[in-house]
């Protein structure tokens, strides 16, 4: 398979590890092999340094040039509707399934569990 996601200025990446996981952000420089600048204006991510492995690259990517400006990049940002288009990605779906299911109480989860025990039960009378 070929490689898709180039590690770039203007490439959108979600930040999976530390004090802004889930968070996004935008690749504005890169230092070396492992470690880049990332900022997110839109979304609190500070402009600091991120090893790699703390991030995902994502398929978004924002038209700026190598060291732009945390103001150039709010405007690139909102020219794009990266935020829109992140919604519709299918990693933003899964993590917003997550983040719900993480947030059910037990009776929740109770409720989820026998939906779940009918769903299953009415696929098998179907399936005879």
């Amino acid at each position: 398979m070929a490689i898709t996601r180039y590690v770039e200025p203007g490439r959108v990446a979600l930040v999976n590890y530390g004090k802004n996981v889930h968070k996004l952000g935008v690749i504005v420089d890169i230092l070396d092999e492992n470690r880049v600048l990332l900022d997110g204006p839109t979304t609190g991510v500070a402009r600091e340094v991120y090893p790699l492995k703390r991030l995902y690259l994502t398929g978004l990517k924002v038209s700026i040039l190598r060291g732009a400006r945390t103001k150039t990049l709010s405007k690139a940002l909102e020219k794009d509707n990266i935020s829109e288009k992140w919604e519709k990605t299918s990693k933003a779906k899964k993590h917003a399934l997550k983040m719900k299911r993480t947030s059910l109480n037990d009776y929740d989860r109770f409720v989820v569990s026998n939906l779940k025990r009918r769903r299953a039960f009415e696929l098998r009378r179907k399936a005879k």
